[in-house]
């Protein structure tokens, strides 16, 4: 590990945050296909009988209304409790939560489904029923810094208010903590929501900030700072868990008919970004390649030199640092006026943020509106970058991003003169990159060399292929095993476990990691033999400070379904 890493390694450790192990920016959410949208399900039958109402998933949370009053509470996760009398009071029309739990607490469905259940009892014990709207959940490597929070939100007026909270923890950890374009990245990420659906007048913000004491004022100044650019502050409690937080809840007012058009998305339309994406693979390989020396090596070699990284990380940072409010004027000159009817040849459809699922998204597009869509272009910052994270196993999905490009789902009618608005915009580089093929379950055809930027399986699984492509992505084992592995050195209160289970599904492998009495972790996993030895290689490269103390071989049982940590 290079001496200036060291350092920063250092510095994050101090804030709580274990950078070698946590993904960055979006990909700090708890895992929204493995573990986030099981445990809703898991939870369905106890939903039913709180007077409690999970709003339809979009972007940022709609509601009818001009002006809008927050209320922010914080909960103790383990027994989260809110007077019933102070709901009925305050009479929300939404509530925006932001949950923070410790790692093991949310490696699993079963496991986040049981904190989740506490937190929807609180919240939907009294007469008043409560609209839960798109919030966070995000990841802790730090016992003792878990909390809910909860933002109610009391809405007047006609028209509509859009409301989303997005917090994360590091984007670009050669940052200082309160480095400025951090702070910029972060609360721009919370307000990008809004601005995709063409939110941009009477914007308010409600900043969520936090460190350790040594750095909480110049990360409150920081993210303060930028806010006040771009809307109004509103002043609202903060964590005070000592642990870095970066974000906001956003919220303002759109006088016009919201993109959520998705039944009127059939044949004809095409689907454009706004730019480029994958910026989260600058930031996640320059964290690995500075903790595995084979693999700096390997990257220096095959795709550039530690230097021209740092330099274009550098780039995309102060990109992301960008706010996208001009893009919220483009798309607000193409709604419906309110109260006006959609129609295809003047309108856009719908509009999401390639954010943290990456391509992912136009999947989840195409099943709201019930619709197959294919991509004929993937167009990423860094290509080479992104198929270096994916093949090395750095990242399941190396085309996410954070406060990245927009999406755009327009009628193929409309689409010239929409791009035509959009290369008015300085450092855009819009095209359209995909069309809906038809009806049908929400299908997403990609290009062969999509592929490359996808290291999990299970999600490499969700897209449509070339079926000679598709033929060589199953996770049936070549030569099942099992194996213990024990490891040591710094393994514990680092984040190894959740780095552990990153790795093992990416590779396709089931199984557990836990702790021991002693320091060390075991790790007990079952799939590919090769594919194991892969997993105890990139846990422990060389120059790691931690090494495999035992491997011991056994039989394969096919025991396991998911990979936990205990």
């Amino acid at each position: 590990m290079r001496a200036e890493f060291k350092e920063r390694v250092k510095l994050y450790r101090e804030a709580g945050i274990a950078i070698e192990s946590l993904s960055l920016g979006c990909s700090v959410k708890v895992d929204l296909y493995d573990v986030l949208y099981p445990a809703i399900q898991l939870l369905s039958g106890e939903l039913s009988r709180l007077n409690l109402v999970i709003a339809p998933r979009e972007d940022a949370a709609i509601m009818r209304g001009e002006s809008a009053e927050l209320t922010r509470l914080y909960l103790d996760v383990e027994e989260p409790k809110i007077d019933p009398a102070l709901i009925e009071s305050l009479a929300p029309d939404l509530a925006i939560v932001l949950v923070q739990l410790y790692m093991a607490k949310a490696s699993s469905p079963d496991k986040f489904a049981e904190y989740a259940a506490r937190l929807y009892r609180a919240l939907g014990s009294s007469r008043h029923r409560v609209w839960l709207g798109k919030g966070h959940s995000i990841v802790s490597t730090k016992r003792g810094s878990e909390f809910f929070m909860v933002d109610f939100l009391k809405t007047r007026g006609t028209g509509y208010i859009l409301a989303n909270n997005d917090t994360i923890q590091v984007i670009d950890p050669s940052e200082d903590l309160d480095s400025p374009l951090q702070a910029a990245v972060a609360v721009n990420n919370a307000l990008n929501d809004l601005y995709i659906k063409g939110v941009y007048k009477d914007v308010h913000i409600a900043p969520v900030y936090d460190a350790p004491q040594q750095y909480l004022d110049g990360v409150r100044k920081a993210v303060l700072s930028h806010a006040a650019g771009l809307g109004k502050v509103v002043d609202a409690p903060q964590p005070n868990k000592g642990y870095l937080l970066l974000g906001a809840t956003a919220w303002g007012y759109l006088d016009r008919e919201p993109p959520t058009f998705y039944k009127h998305i059939d044949k004809g339309f095409v689907v454009l970004v706004t730019r480029p994406f994958g910026e989260l693979a600058y930031f996640t390989t320059y964290v690995a390649i500075n903790t595995d020396d084979e693999l700096l090596k390997a990257f220096e070699r095959e795709v550039m030199t530690l230097d021209e990284l740092e330099r274009e990380k550098k780039r995309v940072l102060e990109l992301m640092a960008t706010p996208n409010v001009e893009i919220a004027k483009v798309i607000y000159k193409y709604l419906p006026e309110l109260g006006d009817r959609f129609r295809p040849e003047e309108h856009i459809a719908a509009t999401i943020d390639v954010s943290g699922p990456g391509i992912f998204v136009f999947k989840e597009v195409g099943e709201r509106a019930e619709a197959d869509v294919e991509l004929f272009d993937v167009p990423l910052l860094g290509p080479k970058i992104s198929r270096f994270a994916a093949q090395n196993y750095i990242m399941p999905d190396a085309t996410a991003g954070t406060n990245g490009a927009v999406a755009i789902f327009v009628h193929e009618a409309l689409a010239d003169e929409l791009l035509k608005e959009l290369r008015k915009i300085p450092g855009l580089s819009p095209r359209v990159i995909g069309r809906v093929v038809g009806r049908g379950e929400g299908k997403l055809i990609v290009p062969r060399d999509a592929l490359d930027y996808i290291s999990s399986a299970k999600l490499r699984g969700k897209l449509e292929a070339q079926a000679e492509v598709l033929s060589g992505l199953s996770t049936r084992a070549k030569r099942p095993g099992r194996a213990k592995i024990v490891f040591e050195g710094e393994v514990q209160g680092v984040g190894f476990r959740p780095l552990a289970r990153a790795k093992a599904k990416a590779l396709g492998l089931y199984g557990y990691a836990k702790n021991l009495p002693d320091g060390r972790v075991e790790v007990v996993v079952e799939g590919d033999v090769e594919r194991i030895k892969r997993l105890a290689e990139v846990l422990c490269p060389e120059g790691a400070n931690c090494r495999v103390s035992e491997m011991t071989w056994e039989e394969y049982r096919g025991e396991f379904k998911d990979f936990d940590i205990l």
